[in-house]
């Protein structure tokens, strides 16, 4: 965390008790209780010192806690709860050097300041903010009419955060960002539970150093991207981890998009992403350094690719339901390898792209696309030697393609696996090849909605229903044997090839 000298903090507390939102007053520095009278019973202590939010005012019941006109400021580590209304103010952390957490209970509390963020956590070890079980909170930067008129320069968000930042609980909590984002992080940003809903004029969750979400149910509206992390400056930061929970995303930029890895492990995910003029990126889920998906649930409809990683993509489990209105499905400029889950893509461009490599071992793959169905490679010019490997060991894939059923630039291997696709080839590009695997290759044409079926002796093997018009059927599985006759068939015509 970061440490300040003494006399930085001094003249920091001092600035904070002066300032505020743009023409909030000032106010008694502090409140305190009063001793009780012998006479008179001392009441219940809180659990935490009591701040209560009086419209214009505030008032403040226990040590730790500076008030000014209507900006309360914590000074202290230690456990506070907030209640009441604010109509313009603001709520501030600044603890200095002293070791220790802030404990923030939300209870029922509603936070408004005008232009600047409603929370800001200028200094603290870690900051908890806990929705109270069955509370509503409310926290807002801005107004509406802010957010008609937002432009790149705006700064804030309704949470600002220096340090690290947890939000938790049982309750739920209402965030309007109409200056600028929802929530900001400068470290660690860690979503663990409560009803949290965030609408942002341009990102809906912002962290520098990590975005980490367990649990809750979460839902963002943001006019630029959703949730992001944006800084790889200390090692092994930069991520976004999802293990939990449920979020859902509706934005015009990237819905979820990571400076380095995105993970995927459980939870829902759900994302859509509507593009806009002044975006050039309105992806699914994005990465820098690498995409893993391990389990989860995840609804991608995207306007950009639904899933892409500047560098390697895994999936290992889970289920991934992608429509992409202009991109790919999955994309990766590094190795993709698919060992396991249930994916069913439908794209505009290529269905399952890798630059370098494409590896599937197993699961089940549903694709229909545009362009190239699986794909590894790109094309090359002059005397480059192609690269673009494409190794299938298992899985049981389904492929509809408007070009290209499978193309790898530089060679295709099935050893394993039931796969049946189907396309428009000019010919028929480097199918089979040295594979272990026997395949079956047909000329043979039909059109949308056609559905394929491949059968040995009136026995189905696997069927399939066309996207688009296709001439190519390729199709291989380990129960292919030498000698005996297939057929391929789409409800009209039919033709026979015997496997030599």
């Amino acid at each position: 965390m970061k440490r300040k000298t003494l006399c930085f903090l001094l003249a920091a507390l001092l600035l904070v008790s002066l300032s505020g939102c743009a023409g909030l007053g000032g106010g008694p520095a502090a409140q305190e209780t009063a001793a009780p009278s012998a006479e008179t019973p001392a009441p219940d202590e809180p659990a935490g010192v009591e701040i209560t939010l009086k419209g214009d005012s505030i008032s403040a019941r226990g040590k730790g806690v500076n008030v000014s006109g209507s900006v309360v400021t914590i000074t202290k580590p230690g456990e506070y709860v907030v209640r009441g209304t604010l109509n313009d103010g603001r709520l501030i952390v600044n603890t200095g050097g002293q070791a220790g957490d802030v404990l923030i209970t939300l209870d029922g509390a509603e936070l408004r300041c005008s232009t600047d963020s409603a929370i800001y956590v200028a200094q603290a070890d870690e900051v908890d903010l806990i929705l109270a079980p069955g509370s509503r909170n409310v926290v807002v930067s801005g107004t509406e009419a802010d957010a008609a008129a937002h432009n790149e320069q705006s700064s804030g968000a309704a949470i600002y955060a220096e340090d690290d930042l947890d939000i938790k609980g049982e309750g739920s909590l209402e965030i309007a960002g109409y200056i600028n984002n929802g929530v900001t992080c400068k470290d660690d940003l860690c979503l663990k539970g409560g009803e949290i809903t965030v609408t942002a004029t341009n990102n809906g969750l912002r962290a520098s150093e990590s975005v980490q979400i367990s649990g809750g149910t979460i839902s963002v509206t943001a006019g630029n991207d959703g949730v992001k992390s944006t800084s790889a400056a200390k090692e092994g930061k930069g991520f976004i981890e999802i293990s939990g929970g449920s979020l859902t995303v509706s934005c015009s930029g990237d819905g979820v998009s990571a400076e380095t890895e995105l993970t995927v492990s459980g939870g829902s995910v759900t994302v859509t992403t509507t593009g806009g003029e002044l975006l050039t990126s309105s992806k699914g889920l994005k990465a820098k350094t690498g995409l893993t998906v391990s389990g989860g649930e995840l609804t991608i409809s995207s306007f950009d690719h639904c899933l892409r990683s500047a560098a390697a993509m895994t999936i290992s489990g889970g289920s991934i339901t992608g429509v992409s209105a202009d991109g790919k499905g999955l994309s990766a400029e590094g190795a993709l390898l698919i060992t396991d889950g249930a994916l069913d893509l439908t794209a505009v461009s290529d269905g399952v792209f890798s630059e370098v490599s494409l590896v599937v071992q197993g699961g089940t793959l549903n694709i229909a696309a545009g362009g190239d169905g699986l794909k590894a490679g790109s094309k090359v010019t002059g005397f480059e030697t192609p690269v673009g490997e494409l190794l299938i060991e298992g899985g049981e894939i389904r492929v509809t393609a408007g070009e290209d059923p499978i193309d790898a630039k530089a060679s295709l291997r099935v050893n394993g696996g039931s796969v049946l696709a189907i396309g428009t080839s000019k010919v028929l590009k480097n199918f089979g090849g040295d594979s272990a695997q026997r395949f079956l290759a047909w000329s043979f044409s039909g059109a949308k909605n056609n559905t394929v079926t491949i059968s040995v002796d009136s026995a189905e093997l696997m069927s399939l229903t066309a996207g688009y018009g296709f001439n190519t059927v390729l199709f291989s599985a380990p129960e292919l044997t030498a000698g005996s006759t297939y057929t391929v068939s789409n409800g009209i015509n039919s033709a026979k090839l015997a496997l030599d």
